[in-house]
């Protein structure tokens, strides 16, 4: 029975930790007391096999792996419901990350330009014009991910944000509206519907 406590002390640790956890968090999770986590961890005791499961079930192991001993093992993690949520928020961390790198950068370009030469250009030079990157970066992280229907979104976004940077790089230069330039997103947008199978063409 004590090797059973030590084990599962040993091992519950291992996988609060890799969960990042705090004992208070861990407690809140399975409606217990910071209290007995602490007893638990430190061997004094063992939860009743209901409490187990629910343990395990968390952590995406089974109640025989809670209890052995695996000294100089890494803990196995399953794709339970709780490992998807973490694993979902890090990808949504990994991916506003350089969003926001860049914006900070094109932010700090904005500052200096209007300190030397202030104009409502300097906006569209740092805010508008780099929208098609942050598109092209979005599109990236989700084609990584493997989520089809935000894939065929940041392709759109993407094409029509290019359409929108050739019309304000001409009326920049030219001082002229050509509205008609977005007219050339129809047709781009349907062959990109029709490459995701929004829409299918009859053979």
């Amino acid at each position: 029975m004590e090797d059973i406590k030590l084990n599962f002390a040993k091992n519950l640790i291992a996988l609060r930790k890799e969960f990042k956890l705090t004992q208070a968090e861990l407690a809140e999770k399975i409606n217990y007391s910071d209290k007995a986590i602490s007893k638990w961890e430190r061997g004094e005791s063992v939860p009743d096999v209901v409490i187990l499961k629910t343990i395990a079930d968390m952590f995406g192991v089974t109640v025989d792996y809670l209890i052995s001993d695996h000294s100089g093992d890494e803990p196995i993690i399953e794709q339970t419901a709780m490992a998807k949520h973490i694993k979902k928020k890090n990808r949504i961390f990994i991916s506003i990350l350089p969003l926001v790198a860049l914006l900070a950068v094109a932010t700090a370009t904005y500052i200096a330009l209007q300190v030397y030469s202030p104009s409502i250009r300097n906006a569209i030079y740092c805010y508008v014009l780099p929208l098609p990157i942050y598109a092209l970066l979005a599109l990236i992280f989700s084609a990584v991910w493997g989520n089809r229907m935000l894939n065929f979104l940041f392709v759109s976004l993407f094409v029509w944000l290019i359409i929108a940077d050739v019309f304000f790089i001409v009326a920049l230069a030219t001082s002229n509206y050509y509205g008609l330039l977005f007219v050339i997103g129809a047709p781009a947008e349907i062959v990109i519907m029709v490459s995701f199978g929004i829409i299918k063409l009859k053979k």
